[in-house]
């Protein structure tokens, strides 16, 4: 959110990226754009595609400071609650 500017509900949605140590891979999720995966290739990573990794949920203050705003993993299905 903070590094590309994304809302939490673009956060939340964005393709994944997790580095196992052992194996030494890095799990990505097939969304992730394929000229990235190249790059991560190139680099010498071991790529291992999987359709989905973990679902999260994300709460956020809002941009004044004063509230909080919420935003479901569309991997996991269901909303953010409202306070």
């Amino acid at each position: 959110m903070l590094d590309l500017g994304m809302s939490p509900a673009e956060a939340i949605a964005a393709p994944r990226i997790h580095h196992q140590w052992s194996p030494g891979e890095l799990m990505v999720e097939k969304s992730l754009p394929a000229n990235l995966q190249s790059v991560l290739e190139r680099r010498g990573h071991k790529i291992q595609e999987l359709d989905a990794l973990s679902a999260s949920h994300i709460v956020a203050r809002t941009p004044d400071g004063k509230g909080f705003i919420g935003a479901a993993d569309p991997r996991a299905g269901g909303n953010a609650a409202g306070w």
